[in-house]
This record gives C-alpha cells, structure tokens and sequence, in this order.
C-alpha cells in the first residue's frame, strides 16, 4: 500500500493549517488509508468547505470529539461506520457562534444502501436525528435530552458515493423541550434530499433534597 502522505502530499500540510486557525487536533484528521487520502484531497478542494472555513461566522470543530473514549467506541455513525465504503472519512463540522445552527459535510459510501446504488433511508434517518441532537442540546437545560418525535420527508434518493450537506438549525426552546429542523442537501447545488423536524425533551431533574 502506498504510503498515505505520498498519496496526497498536500493533505498533511493543509490539514496543520486549519488545525492552528481552529485549534483542532490534527491526529483526528489525517488519512489512514490511501482510498481515505483520496477522499481528504477531494474535501479540501469542495467549495463549500473552502466557503465555511474562510468565514467568521462559522467554527470547526472536530466531529465525535464531544465524546468520551467509551461513548465513540460503541458509537454507531462515529466507529461501527466508518471505514471503506461506509463513512470513511470522519466528517467535518461546524457550528454558528451560539451553536444554532450547524453544517456538517460527509462522504456516503458504496456499502450504505438499501436499493443498489441507494443510500438507506434508515442511515439517514441517523444522520439527521444525531444533527438535531447538535442544534437542539446545547441549548436545553443542563445540556443534555432525549428524541421525543422525529418527522422525516424523503423528498429524492441520495445516490451512493458522494459528499453531501447536512444542514441543522434550532427553531425554538420552551422549557425543556427543543425544536429544530434539518435536512440532507447536494453539496453543490443545496438540492434537498431529506428533511426532518425534531422535538427533543430534556430529562426532568430532581430538586436536590434539604438537609436534615
């Protein structure tokens, strides 16, 4: 196998860059494959991310790096995914300053179909649930919650093999619940794929007891 920096020599370098302007960790990014670099040398040249990371009003972050070593192991979209064909490379993200909003960009692979050629409904069922859960719990009560209804539109077929958007952003807040919508698009034209509207419930906490 040839070596992966060789593979895309830029990728290593423009990666660093973008890590220094955002502070991430540039180990969670680089390729680990050859086929991975090839998919890394096409992320960096898609427009949309060379429009995302020169704007002020948007904020990399590093995908599934809000969670712990044990909650990314068993992770279905951040571990049991990823790899050939699957979601290969780890998506990039990013948030709006007060973290209402949010775009994500990934790669769907060839092995996510239902019809042949097809990405599952069901994965992308997934992939929108998880992109309400990013708009809608940083601004719940203690910054945690629970699906309560998710509505999806399959509104066209999401071809296998290709970058798409995923676009999310919070309604409103009443209380302890969270409304949002989000949608799958063509990351070129903003063609709607899928779309879905969530409410999501923050557990009620118990007032901490009085003391004796």
């Amino acid at each position: 196998m040839p070596n992966v920096a060789e593979a895309v020599p830029n990728v290593t370098m423009s990666i660093n860059r973008h890590v220094s302007e955002k502070k991430m960790s540039a180990d969670t990014l680089l390729p680990l494959d050859a086929e991975e670099a090839v998919l890394a040398e096409q992320e960096e040249q898609l427009p949309k991310v060379l429009e995302l990371r020169n704007s002020d009003a948007w904020h990399e972050v590093v995908a599934y790096g809000h969670l712990n070593d044990s909650a990314r192991s068993h992770s279905l979209t951040a571990t049991t995914l990823r790899g050939p064909g699957m979601i290969h490379r780890r998506p990039l993200k990013f948030f709006n300053e007060d973290k209402t909003e949010c775009i994500m960009i990934a790669h769907l692979g060839t092995n996510l179909c239902g019809h042949d050629g097809i990405i599952h409904g069901g994965l992308l069922a997934t992939l929108l649930d998880e992109h309400l859960a990013y708009v809608s719990l940083p601004n719940l009560p203690n910054f945690t919650g629970f699906t309560a209804n998710l509505n999806l539109d399959y509104r066209r077929p999401v071809k296998s093999d290709q970058w798409v958007l995923i676009r999310g952003k919070l309604d409103r807040v009443e209380g302890r619940k969270a409304f949002a919508y989000a949608a799958i698009e063509h990351i070129d034209d903003g063609t709607v794929f899928t779309e879905a509207k969530s409410l999501y419930i923050s557990p009620r906490m118990d007032a901490p007891k009085a003391a004796a």
